[in-house]
């Protein structure tokens, strides 16, 4: 399914763009849906740009603006971003109270920047204006003097004034002579719709997973929590117990038991394969059946390329190989937020080190470039009976552990 926002730039005097601010949108449509809840409509942003298209991506590593409602901020839906990476937009209708204030009061305190959207001098908001650091001025609104009133008021103490909806150079040269810092409108550049494949919930517990077993000191019982809350990771993860590859005499008793008797390199590994073949759903079987072809010929490749005490990262290697031709987006997007080490991250953007030398022979070996694999082999004195032993090995294990999936 496709999922939907809009990046709008804000800039600074020098016209140069200091950060996006975030909006909802459901469709190609480059307009709100006034009809559209708005805890629902932030819920939404906020899942979309961390989960689907990565804030850093969704940004470009400027800080985000969004809009959050009085109940998503007292719920600290804020707390998800970084401090250094949200500025929170507190909307002009917000019902101002001692609840909300201390509530804004606690995030300026963990370093997170305030704003005042859409703000036309209410007082009902003096109780919070200590704790802002920026005023978003409506100059579709305000005209001359109600845009010089708030200058006058406010820039003394301190606040930072961002002119929005400026849609002329005059509005933008009033602006710059009232000492406005910040700015925003059609003037500079339109709301850009920006759209991606949404990731399910299931795939992002999949990604949780695999961030904590990556951890130099992984903790069971959070992984054990991950699986429980979702019953068709408990079944699978059970299934998986119960079959050929890891069959056991023990009763299981709990899922912290069932990850005990996994290990940490075959949870690592088989989440990511169940993660796969589940993002994959509307692909052709082939893709995932080459992937995890891949994966069991990288993983036996690394103890001929001296990385054996590596092999279930090269097994992931191998597995995420077509992971961009799975998700329809460049290969960089989708290994940027995954809990992967620099060397296997460079090795799959093409980068010259052990794990692309074993990346560059698998791929040339399905190709059917032999005078190439050959080369490779000899660079680090590896037998070709050896790499064509493995391969076959992989394809039969391939097509058993294809259909436990």
């Amino acid at each position: 399914m496709e999922v939907f926002l809009a990046r709008q730039p804000i800039f600074n005097r020098k016209k140069k763009v200091v950060a996006y601010e975030i909006l909802y949108r459901n469709g190609n449509k480059n307009t709100y849906d006034l009809s559209i809840n708005g805890d629902l409509a932030t819920a939404s942003v906020v899942v979309d740009a961390l989960v689907n298209f990565g804030l850093g991506t969704l940004t470009s590593n400027r800080i985000a603006y969004i809009n959050f409602t009085r109940k998503l901020i007292l719920e600290d839906l804020p707390s998800l971003f970084a401090a250094d990476r949200l500025t929170i937009e507190l909307l002009e209708t917000a019902e101002v109270d001692d609840l909300l204030v201390e509530k804004i009061a606690h995030y300026k305190s963990l370093g997170y920047t305030i704003a005042l959207d859409d703000f036309v001098g209410n007082e009902r908001f003096d109780a919070v204006i200590p704790y802002v650091d920026i005023i978003k001025v409506d100059f579709l609104i305000l005209k001359s003097e109600g845009r010089k009133f708030i200058a006058e008021k406010y820039k003394p103490l301190g606040v930072q004034l961002l002119a929005e909806k400026v849609e002329s150079d005059m509005d933008y040269q009033e602006a710059l002579e009232w000492g406005y810092d910040l700015f925003q409108g059609y003037f500079f550049e339109k709301p850009i719709i920006c759209k991606t494949k949404s990731i399910s919930v299931t795939t992002f517990r999949y990604m949780e997973i695999l961030k904590e077993t990556m951890n130099e000191e992984p903790d069971f019982n959070h992984l054990a929590e991950i699986i429980r809350k979702d019953f068709s990771l408990t079944y699978k993860l059970l299934r998986l117990i119960n079959s050929p590859a890891f069959y056991t005499v023990n009763e299981i008793t709990s899922v912290n038991h069932a990850l005990t008797l996994l290990g940490l390199n075959e949870i690592r590994k088989w989440t990511t394969l169940i993660m796969l073949r589940d993002i994959s759903a509307e692909k052709p079987d082939e893709l995932v059946r080459v992937s995890l072809v891949r994966a069991l010929f990288a993983e036996k490749l690394s103890t001929f390329f001296g990385v054996g005490h590596r092999k279930t990262e090269a097994f992931l290697l191998g597995l995420f190989s077509l992971i961009d031709t799975i998700m329809e987006k460049p290969l960089f997007e989708i290994i940027e937020p995954l809990p992967l080490k620099k060397d296997l991250k460079s090795a799959m953007m093409g980068e010259p080190n052990v794990f692309h030398a074993i990346l560059k022979l698998l791929k040339h070996y399905e190709m059917g470039n032999f005078d190439q694999v050959i080369s490779i082999s000899d660079q680090y004195g590896i037998l070709y009976t050896d790499v064509n032993r493995a391969y076959l090995e992989s394809v039969e294990e391939a097509n058993k552990l294809y259909e436990m999936m």
